[in-house]
């Protein structure tokens, strides 16, 4: 059950440029969904990411967490998506695998996570339309080639030893993006990183403290560390994100300015807000 109010027309603008606009050959769009969520548009594809378009975190019937309130309702809602690929998730996180979300999709498409994130998940989808990703092992969606990497939120593997939470490496013809979704730094991920060129880039940067964690809430990339890795990466354009949904569990996207400028003054970067896109 979803309660947050929309404004409809709005709604309908975004989800019908984003099903229904025309799009040149080998151009791709990105939309910012809020949280870590996205849509990757190109002429014959539509891919999201970690969409999270419900209050499921905050409603009685969901989560109930009544501190996890979103700041501001989604672009549209989930029943109203008619034309999607796949959905592919980073983790079990609600706020990264919504069920009200993924559930309430009125259209055919294929579900990618790990096997982990999908016994851990509250969500019901037919294993039949589930693939089921490995770090390391490529998976296409027509043009799209998507590469999941491990990702450390905090722990690399699930209690059964499984890959658990996962970030994307994605190319599409002359270009390549980074998803991140949850997670920190671990050893071995700089070194990985670090042989790619990436046009985008995009990570969360609310952090973590002793405080959040015990309420529960486990940490991420923190701002400073993010343009470490700016610095010393090959990023064209930086995208930070997961830091404007909820009021507990945020960071200042002003400090996140001042740390590229000290760190990092030539790095370039792109913040959006909910319903803007990149066209690339």
């Amino acid at each position: 059950m979803i309660i947050i109010k929309l404004s409809t027309k709005k709604q309908i603008q975004l989800l019908n440029q984003i099903e229904n606009e025309k799009v040149d050959n080998k151009k791709l769009i990105v939309y910012y969904l809020g949280q870590s969520g996205y849509v990757l548009k190109t002429k014959n594809t539509i891919i999201y990411i970690d969409p999270y378009l419900s209050d499921y975190v905050s409603h009685t019937s969901g989560l109930y967490d009544k501190e996890m309130v979103r700041n501001y309702p989604p672009p549209f809602l989930p029943s109203k998506i008619q034309k999607l690929d796949a959905v592919f998730c980073t983790h079990s996180h609600v706020d990264h695998m919504d069920p009200w979300t993924i559930q309430n999709i009125n259209a055919d498409f294929n579900l990618y996570c790990s096997i982990g994130a999908y016994d851990q998940s509250p969500v019901k989808y037919p294993i039949a339309n589930t693939v089921f990703l490995e770090p390391g092992k490529k998976v296409m969606v027509n043009d799209f080639i998507i590469e999941p990497i491990s990702a450390a939120h905090y722990q690399l593997k699930d209690k059964q030893g499984r890959p658990d939470c996962l970030s994307f490496m994605i190319e599409y013809h002359n270009k390549t993006l980074f998803f991140w979704g949850d997670g920190i730094i671990y050893n071995g991920l700089i070194e990985r990183l670090i042989q790619k060129k990436f046009d985008y880039f995009f990570a969360p940067i609310n952090g973590r403290d002793k405080l959040r964690e015990q309420q529960g809430i486990v940490g991420n990339l923190k701002a400073r560390e993010l343009a470490e890795l700016c610095k010393i990466l090959h990023i064209k354009k930086v995208i930070p994100n997961h830091y404007d949904m909820f009021k507990n569990n945020t960071e200042s996207i002003e400090y996140f300015n001042e740390c590229i400028q000290l760190i990092c003054p030539d790095q370039k970067s792109i913040i959006l807000s909910c319903g803007e896109k990149i066209d690339t």
